[in-house]
Parts: C-alpha cells; structure tokens; sequence
C-alpha cells in the first residue's frame, strides 16, 4: 500500500491533534538543562553568572538547580529545571526566602 505521508509524520501529527484535544501542551520542553545550555535558555551572557546565581543563594540546589556530580567527584555538574529558575526569577527579591 502506498502511504501519501511517512508513518514518521502521521504519528506526530495524531499526537498534536491529540494533545490539542486533551489540553495537554503537546511540545513539552526538556525539564533539566546543563549549565551550558542553560545559560543561554534563561537570558544570562556566562555560565559563571549561573554559578553566581546559586553561590548567591538566587538558584537553591535541590529546588531549582540539581548536582549531578558522579560519586567522589570535585567539580560540580549542574542542571537547571528552567521553569522553577523562571519562575525564580519572577518573583520579587522581597518575597524569596
């Protein structure tokens, strides 16, 4: 049988219609990103401003920022759940504890 679209194509486009139908936001964006990417994702110029922003108590690892540093390791790696840092950055100074 010969299809007038790749399978590719129908699969992705059954799961937009779906997800439209279901109120679901079909395109999901990665929760977690390394500091690299991150950094360029929540608007800052360096990674180091990242680091400074957890040194300065902006970004809390376990809330906004995880380490996933492998067992011994010195150096840190982190990843930043982008939506908590946004929501983060949203709220006033007055109002982060």
């Amino acid at each position: 049988m010969e299809r007038l679209i790749p399978e590719s194509q129908l699969r992705e486009a059954i799961r937009e219609i779906l997800a439209e139908m279901l109120g679901v936001n079909g395109v999901s964006e990665r929760q977690f990103y390394p500091t690299s990417q991150a950094t360029k994702k929540l608007g800052y110029d360096h990674p180091d401003q990242l680091l400074g922003a957890i040194s300065s108590g902006l970004f809390r690892i376990g809330k906004e920022v995880q380490d996933r540093r492998k067992p011994n390791a010195q150096k840190a790696r982190y990843y930043f759940d982008l939506e908590k840092c946004r929501k983060r950055l949203a709220e006033l100074p007055e109002k982060r504890k």
